[in-house]
């Protein structure tokens, strides 16, 4: 695992090699262990070409792994971050066809070599693992930018500086671009807005204007020959998630036991590839499904005891530790567990502005931030996680509510559904409080979204997405802040591409490819791989695996939700290796107290944040919805998170802040 940065430039009087030397410090924890550099002034249309490489290294862990990596044959530049999987098999392919000469063992090595022979598409194709690397090619005079199927690890380019002297910057980290001395602090409103009605910022916008994320499986390429500046880079899309269901509507698993076996031989196959490491390794452990199967099956294929860290709460509402440590016992791990005390969370938000390059508001950042710590310090420097089995199985409360709602509100005519909507988010939503049911943080937020749509979706799909973004809300902003986003609209991002093409693919497979496209990539992704980065350790999910998904996208429906539950097959599958009564109880996620802490012991810190001014947010409003929260009232926790999230980021990261 590593961070890259670069910079292409057609002027003589910047001093690029110094810029890349600023950027590539600035990436040290993405890769503490080594760094290196490749400069060309000569062969690229008068470009100075500067590009930096920050290693953590993994597999091989000599110099012979070291980075920027030139090919044999002199054409081809990488700077890489992530890990091939199977770089091994494709390092066989390349041997059945010429004699390479080997310089060491690293998977780097063997891509750039796969490249060269049997070109950029071709091994892509080839490719199982995690990544996102700048190629160079000397021969065509390109530059190719280049991130993984599913956005596992990040990439950013733009242009930056005056007219025709601007340059080209890509990096793994926003961080890095804002150390170039002449990089301008330029927000971009339409952002800003996006995250405030998603906790994110989705791909491929970044909280800059003119910084842009390579959209997951992406490549986006500039043709050195020509004057640079004045072209648009050419993005193609070499993955599509939506094809890859599509190709498989007619090849569905007929039965239920065929679907099972071949789920436990993927993912075994995958967990097995995604273990191999030269350094120290252990897993995540929630208690959860997901986390619980990869560290089963990763404890079967180990002869000695895997390593598993899990996170507790005092407050039992958020607590799954004590589930976590069941399964840890049953299967025999060396298991470690952390308890997440409010000081503790103090000291995390303090990092929270420099462990995400932007605004990052999933308020689960915060043990996840702190678990990477505490795994880290353990010594283990690679740790496999269980992300991606919601989005793959089903697994959220909306995948198998939304159906079952909408069944019933379509029967209700609109202008009805409006007005119980509008009852319930005045005086008849206090009613509910009194019954110790409905009396937690996660129902209370959920149904006041959910009675909030009841006044405006006129579709399933319409409820769905609802339930995934905000209503655009014009109050929350100041003036000049409004008219820009609204001067905006135009470049909106499409969080939900139209699936009314791919013949066959019903409603419960469209929701789990939207959260895949959008809220995968850029929230759990996201929140990931900062939070490990920050603490130089790598992660990797084993769910994510093509060929593993490839065997979901063949499972029915009806095997993933049933009985008003998601993932009914992933649990079938863990009842092998794990008794039913450890795992078998309602999803509670890696949500936070943060309603009660923000009234307790973040209440000062929050307090001098709600009160300070910026250009962006309108004063009157965020005081108003905390005056209400400290009241009692939590139906605005969630926008209040994200502001004060918001606000944070900006007076820690930009000199924008008034």
């Amino acid at each position: 695992m590593c961070g890259l940065a670069g910079i292409i430039s057609s002027s003589s009087d910047i001093e690029i090699k110094s810029i890349t030397d600023l950027m590539s410090d600035e990436l040290i924890r993405r890769g503490p262990d080594s760094n290196g550099k490749y400069f060309n002034s000569t062969n690229f249309n008068n470009n100075l070409v500067s590009i930096a490489h920050r290693r953590l290294s993994i597999i091989d862990l000599s110099e012979k792994g070291h980075q920027p990596m030139i090919s044999k044959s002199k054409r081809y530049i990488i700077a890489f971050n992530g890990e091939i999987y199977n770089f091994k098999a494709i390092k066989r392919k390349i041997d059945n066809v010429k004699n390479v000469g080997w310089n060491g063992n690293s998977d780097t090595e063997v891509l750039i070599e796969s490249i060269d022979i049997f070109g950029l598409k071709k091994t892509l194709n080839l490719l199982v693992g995690m990544f996102a690397f700048s190629l160079i090619d000397k021969q065509e005079n390109k530059l190719y930018l280049v991130r993984d199927r599913f956005g596992e690890k990040p990439l950013y380019y733009g242009f930056i500086g005056e007219s025709n002297e601007k340059s080209l910057v890509f990096a793994s980290e926003i961080h890095a671009i804002r150390k170039i001395p002449f990089f301008q602090e330029n927000i971009d409103e339409l952002s800003l807005d996006y995250f405030l009605r998603l906790s994110y910022i989705p791909s491929p916008l970044s909280i800059y204007k003119n910084i842009f994320k390579v959209k997951s499986g992406n490549m986006v390429s500039f043709n050195l020959n020509k004057s640079l500046f004045n072209e648009k880079p050419s993005i193609n899309q070499w993955f599509s998630y939506e094809e890859l269901f599509s190709k498989n509507i007619n090849s569905k698993f007929s039965n239920e036991k065929d679907a099972i076996e071949a789920l436990d031989n993927s993912i075994k196959k995958a967990t097995l590839e995604q273990s191999i490491s030269d350094v120290p390794l252990g897993c995540f452990l929630s208690g959860g499904i997901d986390s619980s199967l990869i560290a089963a099956t990763l404890q079967g294929q180990s002869s000695q005891k895997i390593n598993t860290f899990t996170i507790g709460f005092d407050n039992n509402e958020f607590d799954e530790s004590k589930h976590a440590k069941k399964v840890a016992d049953y299967l025999g791990t060396n298991h470690n567990e952390f308890i997440l005390e409010p000081d503790d969370a103090l000291k995390i938000i303090g990092d929270l502005p420099h462990i995400y390059s932007e605004p990052f508001a999933d308020s689960s950042q915060i043990p996840t931030a702190l678990i990477c710590q505490k795994i880290k310090s353990s010594g283990i420097t690679v740790a496999l996680s269980g992300d991606g089995g919601d989005e793959l199985f089903g697994g959220y409360v909306r995948h198998f509510m939304v159906p079952n709602l909408w069944s019933k509100m379509r029967i209700i005519p609109f202008e009805i559904r409006k007005l119980l909507g509008e009852l319930f988010l005045k005086k008849q939503f206090s009613l509910l409080n009194n019954l110790h049911f409905f009396n937690s943080y996660n129902f209370e937020n959920k149904f006041i979204k959910l009675a909030s749509r009841l006044r405006f979706v006129r579709s399933q799909e319409e409820l769905f997405k609802s339930l995934i973004i905000d209503n655009f809300n014009e109050k929350m902003y100041t003036n000049s802040c409004l008219d820009s986003i609204l001067n905006s609209f135009n470049n909106k991002v499409n969080l939900f591409p139209n699936l009314n093409s791919e013949k066959h693919i019903d409603f419960f497979e469209k929701m789990l490819i939207w959260d895949s496209l959008s809220y995968l990539t850029d929230d759990i992704l996201v929140k990931v791989d900062r939070a490990s980065m920050f603490y130089s350790l790598e992660t990797r999910a084993p769910f994510l695996d093509h060929r593993l998904i490839e065997v979901a996208s063949r499972i029915p429906s009806n095997l993933k939700v049933k009985n008003n539950y998601g993932k009914h097959i992933l649990k079938k599958l863990l009842y092998k290796y794990v008794p039913k009564k450890l795992v078998d109880r309602p999803k509670a996620g890696f949500a936070l107290p943060i309603n009660d802490w923000l009234r307790g012991p973040l209440k000062m810190w929050a307090y001098d944040l709600i009160h300070s001014k910026d250009p962006y947010i309108n004063e009157s409003f965020v005081k108003k919805i905390w005056k209400q929260h400290l009241e009692g009232d939590n139906s605005n926790s969630i926008i209040l998170w994200r502001i004060l999230m918001w606000k944070y980021w900006l007076f820690s990261n930009s000199s924008n802040a008034l």
